[in-house]
């Protein structure tokens, strides 16, 4: 029996890569942290403006909410970050003005 020399082994990917939406946000990711990729300050993703909406549920930072979940995840990714903007101001950023 013969002992396996780590420098003959190499690395081999299963599965898919980790990224942390907080640091390396996607316009595809679902309930992903506001604030992540702002510049600045405001997009620290250490610093407390960059919180995650979590799930429905979820006992985070506030209360859990009841009511309807939506089938939609963009409608559910909205409703998520509204009511994490009304248990901590100031984490989710205004929405833009559609009239300029």
């Amino acid at each position: 029996m013969s002992v396996m020399d780590p420098r003959d082994v190499t690395d081999e990917q299963i599965g898919t890569r980790l990224r942390d939406a907080a640091v390396d946000p996607r316009p595809g990711d679902f309930l992903a942290p506001t604030n992540a990729g702002e510049p600045g300050q405001l997009g620290n993703p250490h610093g407390p403006t960059v919180v995650s909406p979590e799930i429905h549920a979820s006992q985070g930072v506030r209360p859990i909410r009841p009511g309807a979940v939506s089938s939609d995840p963009a409608t559910q990714d909205a409703d998520e970050h509204a009511h994490l903007a009304d248990w901590q101001p100031g984490t989710v950023p205004p929405e833009p003005d559609p009239e300029g």
